[in-house]
């Protein structure tokens, strides 16, 4: 009984493993997983526990290739054992032995154990794997995974493998939000006073086990005193008192660690007193996910924007929005503006600054790109490792808080810390920020920053604009700071590149500055955090700026430079990310389905691995490499996130002469890419637009169209007052149809299902699906609920509730806001779903609780309504009748879009200086 009850819980250990650790935050797609499943062909009768394979294995029995696909493609095998299973105990030892018997005849040189908490991974002589020199002690991702089946086929005896900057970053990222991820599940008992305590907790808690770490590889580790590892033996009961001496020691007037002390502060608030918020076993729990975080050391990635995106609320991230990049892009901005410094050279030393740090996640991508480049080149000396620790990076934030996170971030990075200083980068007023942005001015190689953006308090420093825009302010900042010949990324809103008003600004740019590339980012790229549209300005500084402190004398050579043509004559490549690994909504969920070689279908800014294990840059960087062009194919073709083909303009070398064309200089790149509709139009533009909208409806002849001939009398009655349950049948939706499903499991095989919800429109299906199983909340599966084959009538259950929609002979699915009704098989009457939606739409409507989210009693309506069914072509009659005001309607809400469209562009006034 004790056997059967142990393998229960094995069993729903690994289901759960599978589901919320593999797919949901490794990002594997579940139907590339298989468990416990018999390969009579390969292994006999000794079943792999978790097999996990480029290829998805459908379980069809009518496709005798499927298996063979399955196992041909394998990347991984593991051993799994109970949650209880201690490292190294026998269990664990019988799997290590399991695991070199199975991985052989399964095409693989390595193999993982795992008791669905802590996974190690092992070559065929037994011996423990390791990443860039860090054993492994978690599950990996796809990329990884490949990267270890190449690297011990081709030498069986390795154990180190090695992995590039690109891979290391998703690896180190996916693993640490699986660990999130279980904290989130403990916190979930605790009431922490709210999400920023959470966060600090979280942030403070890592940082203990950081610094010891650290103060390992560093040589400054006093085995006298009390550290991170002091309380990993100890009793629950005394767990506390270890932790909170540990950050005594950390907080002491002697600590390099005193200036990040305000988490760790945090944290022994929360653990200490006679009634702590967190109790000890709630304490050990975390303590335990922790250490298995480490090792933490050389991951170089943005810790706390890493712990606030999984613990901080939609408004808080919108609050955060201007302090926070998305890592995705901090990272390959990084590479793009840093790629020519690919080796250390002690007599052309360099510095970078952010003048907008926030919490550092630029800068953070910076050191670690240029430790990346180093460590290839073979001069990451000491030397180099002073240069990075000590004289490379400055940054400045006008929030003491941002500036404190980014100087933890830093030091968790590997360092850099040292000139990162809390002021306002655009009127300093203390002594180290003056210093930094004054004091040092036009003396940086480089400023790579994410400003924030909207109306300001301070005018920007420039003679040809009077504007209080913080981007425009930023833009004159960030070129002020840099040498000539430095070079800038910054990112900024469209409004720099295309607002009429901002011409003379855009002019200076390009007389002062080579403006080398403009890549435009998708509209969602920074939500939740804020959803306006952003483009990465990379630039080098020619000349220096003409400032407002002289105006005569900059108007004077802003002349002699036009006129001596030292106006940019170099192309600017312009390029349009479609799309960058996450839903174009503001869903954001991850898309991370690959094409055939691997490659990302819908990420262009991410490294991958290919099905060989090879490591690829991104498409981005790749493209930035070449400076793409594709006007010669009129455009690119790639598959979209609903499975369309789309061929547009992606990239391409803009020159000047085109630029000039523009009496606005517009800087965007789908002004030169793609037709576009601008943001900003003149009043004249306005006027025109409005009158093109009112020429494309005659409502006086539409209204006349809509009226009925005849009033429609219906006489001719099949049947009178007859029970709506005898004449329909009601599918219900399926709970947990999500976007995010429906695009996973678009790269399955079989017919594809439209899926509805709750909207009434026909243009608004959630795109479309397969025959699939889909998950439910505890770890099982169930069919997905179709319809097809007939006509039937959406019925909206949540929402605008009662609402209802035509469907038309086809193949559907509905999620769990709506209904689809249907005439009975055998049904003695002729009934039009149409007519009945029509003639019984107060019925419908009388069963919806009364308010905009309400919801639509089914039991009600069946159980009470009955109808009169009149002949069909007296149906048909009332159809015809509503079908004209319907036409009627759609050319109205058609005006209508158009006109919302034109009042929601911004009207230029030439000269107020906006």
């Amino acid at each position: 009984m004790a056997s059967t009850k142990k393998q229960k819980r094995e069993a729903l250990s690994v289901q759960r493993l599978i589901n919320e650790v593999l797919v949901q935050n490794l990002g594997i797609p579940a139907h590339n997983v298989v468990n416990d499943a018999t390969f009579q062909k390969y292994t006999g009768s000794l079943r792999p526990d978790i097999l996990i394979s480029n290829m998805p294995y459908a379980n069809d029995p009518n496709d005798p290739n499927d298996e063979s696909r399955f196992v041909g493609n394998l990347i991984c095998y593991v051993e799994a054992k109970d949650i209880t299973c201690k490292i190294n105990d026998s269990d664990w030892k019988d799997a290590i032995s399991q695991g070199k018997v199975k991985a052989p005849k399964l095409g693989l040189h390595y193999f993982g154990v795992t008791n669905c908490n802590i996974t190690y991974f092992y070559n065929l002589n037994g011996d423990r794997l390791s990443l860039n020199g860090n054993p492994i002690s978690e599950f990996q991702t796809m990329d990884v995974l490949r990267i270890i089946k190449k690297q011990t086929e081709t030498d069986a005896g390795t154990s180190d493998i090695d992995m590039g900057v690109d891979a290391l970053t998703a690896v180190s990222e996916a693993v640490f939000n699986s660990k999130l991820w279980q904290l989130k599940n403990i916190y979930r008992a605790i009431d922490f006073e709210n999400n920023t305590k959470k966060i600090d907790f979280t942030v403070g808690l890592i940082s203990m086990e950081y610094y010891e770490e650290k103060a390992k590889i560093d040589g400054d580790f006093d085995e006298s005193r009390q550290w991170w590892s002091t309380a990993k033996e100890l009793p629950d009961s005394t767990i506390a008192s270890a932790l909170v001496g540990y950050i005594d020691d950390l907080t002491g007037d002697d600590s390099e660690f005193k200036e990040f002390s305000a988490p760790v502060e945090v944290v022994k608030a929360h653990i200490s007193g006679s009634n702590p918020l967190v109790k000890a076993s709630q304490l050990r729990e975390i303590y335990d996910v922790v250490d298995s975080m480490r090792p933490l050391h050389g991951t170089g990635f943005d810790l706390f924007g890493a712990v606030y995106e999984a613990f901080a609320n939609s408004k808080e991230k919108k609050d955060f929005g201007e302090y926070f990049t998305r890592r995705h892009y901090t990272h390959i901005f990084a590479k793009l503006l840093l790629g020519n410094r690919d080796r250390y050279n002690p007599d052309a030393e360099f510095t970078i600054i952010d003048p907008f740090v926030g919490t550092g996640g630029m800068l953070t991508e910076a050191y670690k790109v240029l430790r990346s480049n180093f460590e290839k080149s073979n001069t990451m000396t000491c030397e180099a490792k002073e240069f990075l620790s000590s004289k490379c990076f400055y940054g400045i934030d006008l929030r003491s808080e941002n500036a404190s996170r980014s100087k933890l971030n830093m030091f968790l990075v590997g360092d850099g810390h040292n000139h990162i200083y809390s002021d306002d980068s655009l009127i300093p007023a203390k002594k180290d920020g003056k210093e930094v942005i004054t004091g040092k001015s036009g003396t940086y190689d480089y400023v790579i920053t994410n400003p924030p953006y909207g109306q300001g308090t301070i005018l920007a420093d420039t003679v040809f604009l009077s504007s209080r825009r913080m981007e425009v302010a930023a833009i004159c900042r960030a070129i002020d700071l840099l040498k000539i010949d430095g070079r800038a990324c910054i990112v900024t809103p469209d409004g720099v590149l295309e607002n009429p008003s901002f011409q003379s600004f855009r002019e200076e740019l390009m007389l002062t500055c080579e403006i080398q590339a403009i890549i435009s980012l998708p509209k969602f790229a920074f939500a939740p955090y804020t959803k306006e549209k952003t483009y990465a300005l990379f630039l080098k500084k020619r000349y220096e700026r003409f400032h407002i402190a002289d105006p005569v004398q900059s108007k004077s050579s802003y002349e002699e430079r036009r006129q001596n043509g030292r106006f940019q004559t170099t192309p600017i490549w312009m390029y349009i990310v479609d799309n960058d690994g996450f839903a174009n909504s503001d869903k954001r969920y991850p898309t991370r389905l690959r094409g055939n070689d691997q490659h990302w279908l819908h990420d262009e800014v991410s490294g991958w691995v290919d099905g060989d294990g090879m490591e690829h840059v991104s498409q981005l960087e790749e493209r930035w490499n070449t400076r793409y062009d594709d006007e010669a194919t009129s455009g690119t073709t790639w598959q979209s996130e609903d499975g369309s083909e789309v061929k547009r303009r992606k990239g391409g070398n803009i020159t000047m002469s085109l630029v000039l064309k523009d009496p606005y200089l517009t800087l965007l790149p789908e002004r030169y890419l793609r037709p576009y509709d601008p943001h900003f139009v003149t009043p004249e533009e306005f006027q025109h637009e409005l009158s093109v909208i009112k020429e494309t409806i005659d409502i006086s002849q539409s209204a006349n169209d809509a009226a009925p001939d005849d009033s429609v009398e219906a006489e001719d009655y099949q049947a009178r007052n007859k029970p709506v349950k005898d004449i329909l049948d009601c599918l219900s939706g399926n709970t947990g149809l999500t976007e995010e499903l429906i695009y996973n499991m678009s790269g399955m095989p079989g017919p594809r299902y439209e899926v509805l919800t709750a909207s009434t429109q026909a243009d608004t299906a959630m795109g479309f699906i397969p025959q699939c199983n889909i998950p439910s909340s505890n770890g099982q599966t169930r069919p997905l609920k179709t319809f097809s084959g007939k006509e039937g009538l959406l019925v909206v259950r949540k929402g605008k509730a009662g609402g209802t929609r035509f469907l038309s002979k086809g193949n559907y699915a509905i999620n769990d806001d709506a209904y689809i009704l249907s005439v009975k098989d055998n049904c003695p009457y002729k009934v039009d779903l149409r007519w009945f939606s029509i003639a019984y739409k107060s019925e419908f409507l009388a069963y919806a609780s009364n308010s905009d989210n309400g919801t639509w009693n089914k039991t009600g309506f069946f159980e009470n309504v009955t109808i009169d069914i009149p002949s069909l072509e007296e149906q048909q009659e009332l159809i015809d009748t509503v079908s004209k005001a319907q036409k009627l309607a759609e050319q109205l809400d058609l005006a209508q879009c158009r006109l919302n469209a034109l009042l929601n562009k911004e009207i230029d006034l030439p000269n107020t200086g906006r």
